[in-house]
């Protein structure tokens, strides 16, 4: 261990899942409520593949989304166009991530965590990568890689033991990115971005801030 390493070098020896974990943490969350969703077991096994360029991109949005009552009605394009406005600098910083690293022989995916599920929904409908299509994938292109599950958070649910360990199995994925775009204000993204070991820029930025990377 060195000054570079030392919190990602303690923060996988004590945090960190061992397989047989992983394994059971996928099992907790791999149900998919819609067609343009991924399940556990596909994330896991997209950020592990050789084939893809994977960068984490963690929106903070507010706690007030995790408290609202929850609806599986899909917005409607004109709340859709509104809500990713709000998250369009998150966006066209993640497509300056994907033109700075263009290899020809692997795709950039993005691997989106947001506490808000709509922002979640919302970008799968537009930008879902598919599994069945990956021979015609293109390496210039916005591919998301996500669930549109709404966030089981210690604070608002009885169940808090297996909304720690799915907030940790989540920060998991999260550190297996090779790039990482996280929210100024918020430590769920920093911690696992840090860990990640990875000896690239870390990029942080606010909802309506400035335009790009």
């Amino acid at each position: 261990m060195n000054t570079n390493n030392i919190f990602g070098c303690l923060y996988h020896s004590f945090f960190a899942y061992k397989l047989s974990e992983i394994v059971q943490r996928v099992a907790l969350s791999s149900t998919k409520l819609n067609s343009f969703d991924h399940s556990s077991h596909e994330i896991l096994q997209i950020l592990l593949s050789p084939n893809f360029f994977t960068i984490g991109v963690q929106i903070r949005a507010g706690d007030a989304t995790m408290q609202r009552k929850l609806t599986d009605q899909l917005l409607n394009d004109t709340q859709e166009k509104r809500l990713l406005g709000r998250v369009e600098n998150y966006l066209n910083c993640t497509l300056d991530l994907i033109h700075q690293n263009q290899q020809s022989n692997v795709i950039p995916v993005v691997f989106l965590m947001s506490d808000s599920y709509e922002i979640r929904r919302s970008a799968l409908k537009r930008w879902s990568l598919s599994l069945q299509s990956q021979s015609r994938l293109k390496n210039d292109r916005l591919y998301i890689l996500s669930d549109s599950k709404p966030v089981l958070h210690i604070q608002y649910t009885n169940n808090r033991l297996l909304a720690l360990q799915l907030g940790v199995f989540h920060m998991f994925l999260f550190s297996l990115c090779e790039q990482h775009l996280i929210s100024t204000d918020s430590g769920f993204g920093r911690i696992p971005a840090f860990a990640s070991l990875r000896q690239r820029n870390l990029y942080s930025l606010s909802l309506n801030e400035r335009a790009s990377c």
